[in-house]
């Protein structure tokens, strides 16, 4: 019986799990173990439920537009679990000491609606008829990958990256748009250009052609929001997954002191002693992780991963009484430019954003600091980052009542960074594991950081990994 290890327990590593788990009930005979250094499962996917209370340590919720993630819940039979945003689905940009909503009809950056756009307090009158110049200006030959920053400045001018772009689009990676790359995070708008030349043009012409696209219907599928989470928090997919995979071994506190080969076999030696034997090995651990587990095996590969840069961040959610709460929360959030020179980055309204997150006479919010333009505010004490977030919250929202409880979770280091010609990297490193026979890699420092784009990764090198497994020679 030909055996996998799966050496990390995020969600990346889950699903490769789970294809696998399907391949054996499918009868091929294969062993599969998946090890964890510490003692859960689910990476940053981290569910805390107190007092009628659910708190995300972690992501709060996956991308509908992206389908891996959402028919993962379909195959674990959570598709009645999956909840949508509440309609009440306004987003504001703090600017200016001021809460101005974004307007209506922006599709990410780019703005779809004339009279929306054309009234909006968010960018000044030159401001919009520079961001108007992307009607006219010619499309980019170079293939070249270019910095978040630079695409947005080129198409829209500098106001558009620092009033929508640092904050939307490099937010979500808790980047710096200036050294972020355009390729690896967002291609779709790349492409866009390179098809019609101005991205108003090609996000109107999108929105035309998926308005004339007659809605097919399958059994069991619905539309939902763009953004969605489950019913009891997003540690629902890690425990279902897991209770849903029999065949599968899992191993928590078992962190691995080293990865070497010999012939055809891998050894993996934990922290306790153990000698384990795997014919194939699939390493879906954070870059830096990946870097020190191979540095013996696959030197090369351990070089390139060891130069993948991190930031630190952090969250802070905090529980109020709704009696006396002296704001309306009449939207999900808000998120705040760095020309602010804010402390905190960002501040979602969580019990207006998705229900059941909190009781209803309570309040639920998760305000973030860090990334990479303010990393050192993430690495403070746990005690100094929530005094500096109820201070924020105090000047932004008006926010002059106690909460009845805040908890910081830090993720020092635990950001991974998608710079400038990051997927010349992913594919050197792609080429380089030609040469590892039996050694694959998934996870979010190659194919994008979210929970669908982990989960397709995972499924695709667990596919790789069954097609070598299943071409080995039989003994």
């Amino acid at each position: 019986m030909r055996h996998l290890i799966i050496i990390g327990g995020g969600i990346a590593g889950l699903a490769a799990a789970h294809r696998i788990q399907n391949s054996i009930s499918q009868g091929n005979a294969l062993k599969c173990t998946v090890l964890e250094a510490s003692g859960r499962f689910g990476g940053k996917i981290h569910t805390e439920r107190r007092d009628d209370f659910i708190i995300e340590r972690g992501p709060d919720s996956f991308i509908t537009q992206k389908p891996a993630a959402l028919e993962l819940c379909r195959q674990l039979g959570l598709a009645d679990r999956i909840v949508g945003t509440r309609k009440n689905n306004k987003t504001f940009i703090y600017l200016n000491r001021r809460m101005l909503t974004l307007p209506d009809g922006l599709s990410l950056m780019v703005p779809t609606k004339f009279l929306p756009f054309i009234t909006t307090r968010l960018f000044s009158w030159p401001g919009k008829i520079r961001m108007g110049f992307d009607l006219f200006l010619p499309r980019r030959r170079s293939k070249r990958d270019e910095s978040l920053a630079g695409f947005v400045r080129r198409r829209f001018g500098q106001e558009a990256v620092d009033r929508l772009a640092q904050p939307l689009l490099s937010g979500i990676y808790s980047s710096d748009p200036e050294k972020m790359s355009m390729q690896a995070t967002f291609p779709r708008f790349l492409e866009t250009e390179k098809k019609y030349g101005s991205l108003i043009l090609g996000m109107l012409a999108g929105k035309k052609a998926m308005l004339a696209r007659k809605p097919q219907a399958k059994p069991g599928y619905q539309s939902f929001t763009m953004f969605v989470t489950l019913k009891n928090g997003m540690s629902e997919l890690v425990e279902t997954l897991i209770e849903q995979c029999p065949d599968i071994e899992f191993r928590a506190h078992a962190p691995i002191t080293r990865l070497a080969k010999s012939g055809q076999e891998y050894t993996i030696t934990l922290d306790s002693g153990e000698n384990l034997t795997a014919d194939a090995v699939l390493v879906a651990t954070p870059a830096n992780v990946t870097a020190k587990l191979t540095q013996e095996t696959a030197p090369e590969i351990a070089e390139k991963l060891a130069e993948v840069p991190f930031v630190s961040t952090a969250g802070v959610v905090l529980g109020y009484n709704r009696e006396g709460f002296p704001h309306p929360l009449k939207g999900f959030g808000f998120v705040v430019p760095a020309t602010e020179k804010r402390k905190i980055t960002a501040c979602t309204w969580v019990s207006s954003k998705f229900p059941c997150r909190a009781p209803e006479d309570k309040v639920l919010l998760r305000a973030f600091v860090g990334g990479a333009l303010n990393e050192p505010m993430a690495e403070q004490e746990p005690e100094q980052i929530v005094a500096d977030v109820k201070s924020e919250l105090r000047d932004i929202m008006g926010l002059n009542v106690e909460p009845e409880f805040a908890h910081v979770f830090q993720y020092k280091k635990g950001n991974v960074q998608y710079r400038v010609h990051h997927e010349d990297m992913v594919a050197a490193i792609e080429q380089d594991l030609t040469q590892h026979p039996g050694l694959f890699m998934a996870g979010s420092a190659f194919k994008g950081v979210g929970i669908p784009d982990c989960i397709a990764h995972g499924n695709q090198v667990a596919d790789a990994a069954l097609e070598y497994l299943t071409g080995l020679p039989t003994d």
